[in-house]
């Protein structure tokens, strides 16, 4: 029998991230940018914890949507968890793969009975060529959109170079300092950990709009937890990409809220 003497190197690491982790939130809270950000991520995790779990599904096709949301939720957790503790590297890779989910989530509100479609398929459907590749996915909605420079593409790619394969130009992201030495282990980087939650924060508050297409609102809780997300997303859109307020939209859900009352 192996003897062990309580792991304490296991320990040693996790003091050193649970340090990490604290220099990270000072500097965040001290961001009102990056601040906003989180803020963001959080509600975008509200909306999907909610409807993943407290709301009645009505078939099987919103049940499949429910499971993923809780795929969602748990990568989206994982992915700030990483960052937080000085894993930028390691958290590309949960990043990319909410991303993959964000691209079928679209391609499922395009047709439901691609979702009844996509329970049933095999491993041959997925892989590189088939139905529900990501490749095919991405194209599918190039091709709804009108897109020919292949943004879904590219931002793909750079997740996969930069920390979902071993690549030369993942290098960077084990480097406090860009000028500096790489390192092992978590640390704290001003820079990598802006870099990681704007991505962050892109990915997950656009998967969340995705998701909440499959849900609609019926109980007051659905009506509140829907308006927090639309009301944040409407400030962060308007603040970081000058999109449109979609305050007319709000408004008619408010009303919609206070009838139910």
């Amino acid at each position: 029998m192996i003897k062990t003497n309580n792991f304490p190197k296991i320990h040693h690491l996790h003091k050193a991230e649970e340090l990490v982790r604290t220099q990270n939130i000072d500097h965040i809270q001290s961001n009102e940018i990056l601040s906003f950000h989180i803020h963001m991520i959080e509600k975008s995790m509200d909306l999907i914890d909610y409807f993943s779990g407290q709301y009645e599904s009505e078939n099987d096709e919103q049940k499949t949507i429910q499971i993923l949301g809780l795929q969602i939720f748990n990568q989206s957790a994982s992915a700030l968890k990483l960052i937080l503790s000085g894993y930028y590297h390691a958290s590309i890779s949960v990043k990319r793969s909410l991303l993959e989910t964000m691209f079928l989530l679209d391609y499922f509100s395009t047709d439901n009975a691609l979702i009844k479609e996509w329970n049933k398929n095999d491993k041959k459907t997925r892989k590189q060529g088939g139905k529900f590749s990501p490749t095919e996915i991405r194209i599918k909605l190039d091709d709804r959109d009108g897109f020919e420079n292949k943004k879904r593409h590219q931002h793909y790619e750079r997740l996969c170079e930069l920390g979902t394969h071993p690549t030369p130009t993942s290098f960077v992201m084990l480097k406090p300092i860009p000028e500096g030495d790489f390192y092992c282990g978590p640390f704290f980087a001003p820079e990598m950990i802006k870099g990681s939650i704007e991505e962050l924060v892109l990915v997950v508050t656009q998967i969340a709009g995705h998701f909440s297409q499959f849900f609609k609102a019926k109980k007051l809780d659905d009506y509140r937890v829907t308006i927090s997300f639309a009301e944040t997303q409407d400030l962060w859109n308007k603040r970081f990409y000058k999109i449109s307020s979609k305050q007319t939209e709000i408004d008619e859900l408010k009303k919609l809220l206070k009838l139910a009352e």
